[in-house]
């Protein structure tokens, strides 16, 4: 008899884990197996058991059947820099089952907030990695006082000297009504927004009203029906919405 190398037994085991908590995982059995793709019943105990291999055609019909990657269960395909994600993507996959429709929903929105912060954060680069020095893509200006929006033909890249938070975009103020928290010319970073309910109270945002856009305190009512802009600078007279106002808020302010 041929004695198998260690990494074949390394193999061979991990391939048992992953198909027995695959099983566990969807409620089912050897003979749902042997049934469901046509492999024998003495080749499905191998694989259980960890003393056989799948052949390629039985491994992807196992990896299709259970709607994985043949690298998730597979070391032969497993890349060896991938940070476990196989088992991650399992263990996930365990818990998430177990979850309510609520909280997978809030599984999925965090998931898809997490991505989010992954791509804007891709975008920021030092211009030397021996410095603090960082491009900013500036998409225009906006106002902070009697309402302005500069289009995309004002788009300029600026340097700054600190680490820019990770943001959608980048604007630049014009106007005094907000300070002292944001001064005329300050670069100021914005993640855009696509639910107002995602907005809190007092939080500072990017609105658009009649054409115009401003950064501005917002303010709800108790039953957020309506709103009103806040300037911080009390030379500036607050602005409230009425029900016809085209207004629509863009992004919030990072602070």
């Amino acid at each position: 008899m041929v004695k198998s190398s260690p990494q074949s037994d390394k193999n061979k085991l991990y391939f048992s884990s992953k198909l027995n908590e695959l099983l566990h995982l969807n409620n089912k059995k050897q003979i749902d197996l042997h049934r469901d793709l046509n492999i024998p019943k003495s080749t499905i105990t191998g694989y259980v058991k960890g003393t056989s291999l799948p052949t390629m055609g039985n491994l992807q019909k196992i990896a299709d059947y259970f709607n994985v990657l043949k690298s998730d269960i597979d070391l032969r395909f497993k890349i060896t820099n991938d940070n476990n994600e196989g088992g991650l993507k399992l263990s996930l996959l365990a818990k998430y089952k177990k979850l309510n429709t609520e909280n997978k929903k809030k599984v999925v929105d965090y998931a898809d907030n997490r991505l989010k912060d992954q791509m804007r954060q891709a975008k920021i680069h030092p211009i030397n990695e021996n410095d603090n020095t960082y491009y900013v893509d500036v998409l225009g200006s906006v106002s902070a006082g009697t309402g302005e929006w500069l289009t995309d033909e004002q788009h300029e890249e600026v340097m700054v000297n600190n680490v820019p938070p990770a943001h959608d975009f980048a604007l630049r103020v014009n106007g005094d009504s907000m300070t002292p928290t944001f001064s005329d010319g300050q670069i100021i970073y914005v993640n855009k927004i696509y639910d107002t309910e995602e907005v809190r109270n007092n939080q500072f945002v990017i609105a658009e009203l009649n054409g115009d856009s401003y950064v501005k305190k917002i303010v709800f009512d108790d039953n957020r029906k309506n709103c009103r802009l806040i300037s911080l600078n009390k030379k500036y007279a607050d602005i409230k919405l009425k029900k016809s106002d085209d207004f629509k808020i863009v992004g919030v302010v990072i602070i």
